[in-house]
C-alpha cells in the first residue's frame, strides 16, 4: 500500500502509575520518570481529578502541589 506524504509510524505507549501517601505537609513528590508538561499527567486525589493549571506544577520528575 502506498502513502502520499509522511509514512505511518508505529509508536508504543505504556502508561505509568505512581502512588503517593501524603502526610498533610509534604507538597513535592518524585515521579518515576520525567514529564515535559502538567498536561501529560492525570492526577486524582480521593477520587477527584485535579486541575493541572491550579492544583499542581511539574518540573522534570518532581510534582509539586499548591
Amino acid at each position: 500500500m502506498s502513502y502520499i506524504g509522511n509514512t505511518v509510524q508505529n509508536q508504543s505507549y505504556v502508561p505509568t502509575v505512581d502512588y503517593f501517601s501524603g502526610n498533610g505537609s509534604t507538597t513535592a513528590f518524585t515521579l518515576s520518570h520525567p514529564v515535559g508538561s502538567v498536561y501529560e499527567l492525570e492526577v486524582v486525589i480521593n477520587n477527584v481529578q485535579q486541575n493541572p493549571s491550579s492544583a499542581y506544577t511539574v518540573s522534570g520528575s518532581t510534582i509539586t502541589f499548591t
